[in-house]
């Protein structure tokens, strides 16, 4: 087992998302890699099982949180006048080529384990997607200090007294709640150089029995072994959610359920309760 706060094991897991993103028509070709077209395939019969049984499964929360954080984000460079964006953990995510294009005026940075980040964007040079306005630099969550810190990589590439959307996708549920709070922490504490800023993560919500409920433990005990991590289901409701981020700074929070969207976001329906939310925390 690696130790709780290695982000390198959970790597590979961004192949598998960004298989199921390019497959749901989210992301171009070249962000599609052979092990990650590997995953889609090894998991296909599970994921089968999952949606007939439970109502829902893996494929379905990824496309949910995928749209329901880009309809945000959107809301936020519209109405907001938002033009600066912090995507960590990135892996083969296609929101900063996609956000790229629509709105050039932004500043999209993405950053992933060393590794990773390389990966990116060779594919993104290769395509003749990069600029000063789109990079990909390495960075660790757990890092305090460096060049790969959070702190020192949002110094370097973003500009003081404008707000910044900082996203996580993908990353927050394979730590512990104990692990997380210390990051979230520093993230609320940059408000005070970046006013009206915002973070924009995904949390999951266990059901509390049932044949969903097993069904999502033994996706999550799954997603564990596969990433060689413990899936984490940090909050059981809302509330708990703004009483977290109050108590670390964040001056506002608000949670989003995809299911308050089906009528407005092409998002896939779950046919029962939704798993996943969206939180938005104020900073600054």
């Amino acid at each position: 087992m690696t130790d709780s706060r290695d982000t390198a094991s959970i790597s590979f897991t961004g192949l598998y998302t960004g298989e199921v993103w390019y497959r749901n028509g989210l992301s171009p070709r070249f962000l599609s890699t052979r092990s990650g077209a590997g995953l889609y395939h090894a998991m296909t019969p599970f994921e089968s099982a999952s949606r007939w049984l439970g109502g829902n499964n893996l494929r379905v929360v990824l496309v949910q949180r995928h749209l329901l954080m880009d309809h945000l984000l959107e809301q936020l460079i519209r109405e907001a006048g938002v033009s600066q964006v912090l995507e960590i953990a990135s892996g083969m995510s296609p929101r900063g080529y996609r956000f790229r294009k629509r709105f050039p005026q932004v500043t999209y940075v993405e950053t992933d384990i060393p590794g990773m980040a390389q990966r990116k964007r060779r594919e993104l040079e290769a395509a003749g997607c990069l600029g000063d306005r789109h990079r990909v630099l390495p960075l660790d969550v757990f890092h305090s200090d460096g060049e790969r810190a959070l702190e020192t990589v949002v110094s370097n590439n973003f500009r003081e007294g404008e707000p910044l959307v900082i996203i996580t996708e993908g990353l927050t549920s394979y730590f512990t709640l104990a692990d997380m709070e210390p990051f979230w922490q520093r993230l609320a504490a940059l408000g005070d150089r970046f006013p009206g800023s915002r973070y924009l993560m995904e949390t999951y919500y266990l059901p509390e029995s049932g044949v969903f409920s097993a069904t999502v433990q033994r996706l999550a005990l799954l997603l564990g072994r596969l990433s060689d991590s413990t899936v984490s289901f940090h909050f059981r409701n809302d509330e708990e959610i703004r009483s977290c981020f109050g108590r670390l700074g964040f001056s506002g929070t608000r949670v989003h359920d995809p299911a308050d969207y089906y009528e407005l976001l092409p998002v896939p329906r779950s046919r029962r309760q939704t798993l996943v939310r969206i939180v938005e925390g104020a900073i600054g």
